[in-house]
């Protein structure tokens, strides 16, 4: 996605949390507008960081990218930014502490069980391909011999 595209989605989900903070809603009902925040901010952070590639420079100059990710990054920022001053505000340094510490923590795990899960799955394919030749050689071999014994039969 583009940043601009990102920035939106960023920009609804804060206008959602600020407005929860607004009225006292408690912090398990904003979780998902929280946590789509911080993606959000985190893949215009990852698209500013990195060179559009694909159909995102179709009919725009280098130049018009660049400052779109910059600003859509800044903004974003900004956003954070605020949003963590409203947090504060409401529920003090510690939960938004505690709200950024959890929050990387389960990238963490996520990260790390996604990497288990490639493993898994590329240790399953290691062991079909090696099942899988032995079997099938196997199968040659029965068929050489039966071949064989026909052949001597007659």
């Amino acid at each position: 996605m583009d940043p601009l595209t990102l920035l939106a989605l960023a920009k609804g989900s804060y206008e959602a949390v600020k407005a929860g903070i607004a009225v006292g809603k408690e912090l398990q009902g904003m979780a998902g507008d929280l946590g789509s925040l911080f993606d959000s901010v985190g893949a215009i952070t990852r698209a500013a960081s990195q060179p559009p590639r694909g159909n995102m420079m179709l009919g725009k100059s280098a130049e018009q990218v660049a400052m779109e990710a910059y600003a859509a990054k800044a903004e974003a920022d900004q956003m954070l930014a605020d949003l963590k001053n409203h947090f504060v505000g409401e529920f003090g340094l510690g939960a938004w502490d505690q709200v950024v510490a959890a929050t990387t923590q389960i990238k963490k795990d996520r990260r790390a069980a996604a990497l288990q899960a490639q493993k898994e799955q590329e240790a399953l394919m290691a062991n079909v391909a090696t099942y899988g030749s032995a079997l099938l050689l196997f199968i040659v071999l029965v068929a050489c011999i039966l071949l064989a014994t026909i052949s001597l039969s007659h």
